[in-house]
């Protein structure tokens, strides 16, 4: 595993590892200026390793998100995959999944950047088709982490990568995500099953504890009997595409301030609700509830929801997501 750091002239750094194309260490000052790490992770890659399921900061896939009974429908094809969630195939199976190899470094245009490469060969974790991935990491002066995935094929085969980052703008882990102040501009979430799997449809958020169309802070009214372990959230919500940004995260004591914006239609938004208590990096304590994810995606194909797009690409045609993290302080 190799790491690269990158930094802008205001101090704030990006640590990134060729380790699953993931986002070790983001240090972002506070309204004082203090830096602090304000994401979930671990220190060496025997860690990562030993302790897979949270996906801390990893570029997730072929296919992110839930296949149900690890069969692929969609798009013209039908095939097996590796189950790793009883007998569901979760974030790209098990063994050779995206944030399970080591990527190549590749060359970037400037100090500012960090550009991976992974190709997937045909077969691994039952995909078809030989995927050419590459995975590019911006920090700009503006304080604004830009990520772009892009993907090729030279066989029809699904593609759904997400990058699969915990924040908690604390910067000190110690903290649970309850007291950070959240918005999602989302009216709806998909409707799913207590395996997280889509159901068809959606439900409105309205008069429920998922509606963040207005920022409110996250522990006020978690949704309780959800089947978490953790009355948490693990929810696809499906976005507005208005002129405000996909979402907003703020912690008010430090002063921290994140605002997303994507590409993408869906926005996974989980709260850690499954993360074992952990030494995670520099020994900060993991666990429910100390960080949360807002993954930018598309929805994987499901016979139950035959009116989303399809995720199979085809040769020629090329896969291409782009999400911007902007940081701020207030």
């Amino acid at each position: 595993m190799a790491l690269l750091r990158l930094t802008n002239r205001h101090g704030t750094s990006a640590l990134l590892s060729t380790f699953g194309a993931r986002l070790v260490e983001l240090l972002a000052p506070d309204r004082d200026g203090a830096l602090g790490n304000i994401v979930l992770g671990h220190d060496t890659e025997q860690q990562y390793r030993a302790d897979p399921g949270p996906y801390f900061g990893a570029t997730v896939g072929r296919v992110a998100g839930r296949v149900a009974d690890a069969h692929f429908i969609g798009g013209g094809l039908e095939f097996d995959l590796q189950p790793n969630e009883g007998s569901t195939h979760l974030h790209g199976g098990p063994s050779r999944a995206l944030d399970r190899v080591e990527w190549r470094i590749g060359e970037a245009p400037d100090g500012a950047s960090a550009v991976f490469h992974y190709a997937s060969p045909d077969g691994e974790e039952g995909y078809p088709g030989t995927l050419d991935v590459t995975c590019s990491y911006r920090l700009t002066d503006d304080n604004e982490l830009e990520l772009e995935i892009t993907a090729e094929t030279d066989a029809a085969t699904p593609v759904n990568i997400v990058n699969h980052t915990y924040f908690n703008l604390s910067g000190d882990a110690r903290e649970s995500i309850v007291d950070h102040e959240l918005m999602i501009d989302a009216s709806a979430i998909l409707a799913a099953d207590k395996r997280l799997l889509p159901v068809g449809g959606v439900l409105k958020v309205a008069g429920t504890p998922y509606d963040f169309r207005l920022a409110r802070r996250i522990g006020d009214d978690l949704p309780a009997g959800s089947g978490e372990p953790w009355p948490g959230i693990d929810s696809t919500y499906v976005l507005d595409q208005s002129a405000r940004p996909a979402a907003t995260l703020w912690d008010p004591p430090s002063g921290r301030h994140l605002e997303i914006r994507t590409t993408e239609p869906t926005l996974q938004v989980y709260t850690g609700n499954r993360i074992e208590p952990v030494a995670g990096r520099s020994s900060a304590p993991h666990g429910a509830g100390k960080g949360i994810c807002l993954e930018a995606h598309r929805v994987p194909d499901s016979p139950t929801l035959p009116d989303w797009p399809s995720i199979v690409i085809q040769p020629g045609e090329r896969y291409a997501q782009r999400t911007v993290w902007r940081l701020g302080a207030r």
